[in-house]
């Protein structure tokens, strides 16, 4: 298991730039929420609860991405969310940073959603 700066280390620099502000934004919105390294992706959960994860930031080659795990019960009146998995959604930096208060509103929703859809 990696550890977070050395998650952070494997970017490359413009994708730093872009998980940090993200982070920062994560952090903003729900500060009592943990991060670790889980699948490859820097991951946000409350209490060390990673099963009913809040979100995660992903670093493909193309783009950053805000990750919502609960992404499908989140309300979106701005149509910013992306996704067709049945409930994951995300968001880009470039989305996340037009619009940080809407950006904001859906992490602090996720908190209200993190144990919804368990079986």
């Amino acid at each position: 298991m990696i550890t977070v700066d050395e998650w952070r280390g494997a970017l490359t620099p413009g994708q730093r730039v872009q998980a940090d502000w993200l982070v920062a934004t994560v952090r903003e919105a729900i500060p009592r929420a943990g991060a670790a390294v889980k699948r490859g992706r820097l991951t946000f959960a409350l209490a060390g609860d990673w099963e009913d994860w809040l979100c995660a930031i992903v670093a493909t080659k193309t783009s950053v991405k805000l990750v919502f795990h609960k992404g499908t019960l989140l309300d979106d009146p701005a149509g910013l969310l992306r996704g067709t998995d049945p409930y994951l959604r995300h968001l880009t930096y470039v989305t996340a940073t037009a619009l940080p208060e809407a950006t904001i509103a859906m992490l602090r929703s996720a908190v209200e959603y993190c144990t919804d859809l368990r079986p």
